[in-house]
């Protein structure tokens, strides 16, 4: 089943190209007050190779609690969007979902990424204002929790989708941000899962692995 799904997504669906160049790179890395470590680098090539296609990336990115697998996730956002599409960045609770905001927040100080944290506080007018903006693609990163997967919530030209902690949101789920365009997918979990398991539980992943701690 994970096979016929994998064919299909790699066959039948396309995404928006996102395409990494030089002057892309520089502008991102300036970001980050630090030299990323090698586990991280080899990961942002392996996403940065498959998002330059028109196949939808499926990538797993396995890494434990502090190698920086959230810098390596800001990275592939700011690359869509340094593409014209916009990002959705989900974790499975709204603690989760505001840590990973706070830390954007950090690196993006002064840029021009318009951003906004989506958590079920955002009522009433406010919400139907942030999410018209969201419609008109004036939102360039979405945070949230699996709220962004409500029906009301519709992305202009969403181009990558990270979702933290994978085991805990459902396949269903995950397709279900799928289900107008085919944006690149990039999941991250601190659980370290072996290579056989990962390829039996989550056959359409290719997988990424940090393991150095910088």
């Amino acid at each position: 089943g994970l096979a016929l799904r994998r064919y299909r997504t790699q066959h039948f669906c396309t995404a928006t190209p996102c395409t990494l160049t030089d002057e892309i790179d520089s502008r991102i890395r300036k970001r980050f007050p630090f030299l990323l470590t090698h586990d991280q680098n080899a990961c942002i090539a392996e996403i940065a190779e498959d998002m330059a296609r028109t196949t939808p990336m499926n990538r797993l990115l396995q890494g434990d609690v502090g190698s920086g697998k959230t810098v390596v996730a800001l990275y592939a956002a700011l690359l869509a969007i340094a593409n014209k599409t916009q990002a959705a960045i989900m974790a499975p609770t709204e603690i989760l979902a505001s840590q990973h905001f706070l830390s954007i927040e950090r690196y993006l100080k002064g840029s021009q990424v318009r951003r906004v944290l989506i958590t079920g506080g955002l009522t009433g007018k406010k919400r139907d204002a942030v999410l018209a903006r969201i419609k008109r693609d004036e939102i360039d990163i979405v945070v949230g929790t699996v709220a962004l997967l409500q029906k009301d919530i519709a992305f202009q030209n969403l181009g990558l989708v990270v979702i933290d902690e994978q085991h805990k949101f459902g396949v269903h789920q995950r397709a279900g941000l799928r289900k107008d365009s085919a944006p690149h997918c990039l999941v991250m979990t601190a659980t370290p899962i072996p290579r056989t398991l990962a390829m039996t539980a989550f056959g359409d992943l290719d997988v990424s692995v940090i393991k150095q701690l910088p």
